[in-house]
């Protein structure tokens, strides 16, 4: 079947990995958007990988408040940006591309676009955003939903919030959780870890349990623990900042900082386990597929996390603790098991599972879906 694809808000890494897989065999546009602040602040350069040749990837900077107080003002200029990138994508392709809108802010520009050629691609819970502006996201979404041919959830929480909220598009609405850059699984699996180590990569904000994380390595002063990622949030000493600070001053917890994204997958790797200590109750830990899942999975190491529901779903591969007696047990258990014979041989079966899963996967998996739209 021959397909192309524009992509929409593709300012995330895991948007931009679909995008990069699609691009293998599909003329793809990967367009970022940003407001002139933003960009200057974040410097948007996530991924050194040479795109495949049929991907091209865009940045469009706008003004601030473009795609909200404002939008209304920019909304004929990017509609017709739009039209235009998909006339440039069908002369190239010969084929009026997928649009695949990635946020509800998008819903006005694509209403130009056909129903039977739009994709809703939703990977949080965007009304925990701006709470203020609920009503407009939610009516914006509504309207997303309502239009695509389909709509893709990350997480299966979204899945069935989205499928009893619309039940008429049940058919349409799938789960669609995120997959990983190949070069993330781990290609020695053989090789030893770092001896003892508890490994966590992502931002260090208020998602992560903080107080737990504090009575876990108080406990294990054997063990080195390992936080790979920025400071999230301004600091103004919040509870759980200084309860993250308390963390990070204990003489067993290591904090690397940000490193590049290219060097990430080396610390799966490096780590004897990798974990997930969220907050249970966070509303965005209960509503995400966090991209830790596959990526820790990719890594061949043990992956242990708090019962958030996403990871709830592969219980071969990720062990679930709920209190700070069972996150011990759990820790001790697996780095023991790292010491006996045969480890290699769950490792293998651990990544072979993994492969399953990569963002080449991910797009056969959007192909069929597609398929099935067109019957």
């Amino acid at each position: 079947m021959r397909m192309s694809f524009l992509f929409l808000g593709a300012n995330s890494p895991w948007v931009y990995g679909l995008a990069e897989a699609l691009g293998q065999n599909y003329h793809t546009y990967a367009v970022e958007f940003y407001d002139w602040q933003t960009y200057k602040l974040l410097k948007p350069a996530w991924s050194s990988r040479n795109p495949p040749e049929l991907l091209r990837r865009i940045f469009r900077v706008m003004p601030t408040g473009y795609a909200g107080k404002l939008e209304v003002l920019f909304r004929f200029y990017l509609q017709h940006l739009i039209k235009y990138w998909c006339q440039q994508i069908y002369m190239l392709s010969g084929e009026q591309p997928w649009v695949i809108a990635s946020y509800p802010y998008l819903a006005p520009w694509l209403r130009p676009v056909p129903s039977e050629k739009l994709i809703y691609y939703n990977f949080d819970d965007y009304l925990l955003y701006r709470p203020e502006r609920k009503q407009q996201i939610q009516k914006q979404e509504t309207e997303l939903i309502e239009r695509a041919a389909i709509t893709l959830c990350a997480s299966w929480s979204q899945t069935t919030a989205f499928q009893k909220r619309y039940p008429h598009m049940l058919d349409l609405i799938h789960h669609f959780p995120h997959g990983f850059v190949d070069t993330y699984l781990n290609p020695q699996p053989e090789k030893s870890p770092q001896p003892m180590t508890i490994g966590y990569v992502g931002n260090l904000g208020n998602r992560l349990d903080w107080q737990l994380i504090y009575q876990v390595a108080q406990s294990c002063p054997d063990v080195t623990f390992m936080f790979v990622g920025g400071r999230d949030g301004t600091l103004n000493n919040t509870d759980w900042q200084q309860q993250r600070e308390a963390v990070l001053a204990l003489a067993n917890v290591h904090h690397v900082g940000r490193v590049l994204p290219d060097q990430v997958a080396q610390y799966y790797w490096s780590f004897a386990v990798n974990w997930i200590p969220y907050l249970v109750e966070h509303s965005f830990n209960q509503a995400a597929c966090p991209t830790k899942i596959m990526d820790g999975i990719a890594s061949g190491r043990p992956v242990i996390s708090t019962a958030i529901p996403e990871c709830r779903l592969y219980p071969e591969w990720i062990h679930i603790f709920d209190s700070v007696e069972s996150a011990i047990l759990l820790i001790r258990e697996q780095l023991a098991l790292l010491e006996k014979p045969g480890n290699y041989t769950k490792n293998s079966q651990q990544l072979e599972f993994a492969r399953q899963h990569t963002w080449q996967n991910r797009a056969q998996t959007l192909e069929k879906f597609l398929m099935a739209s067109n019957k």
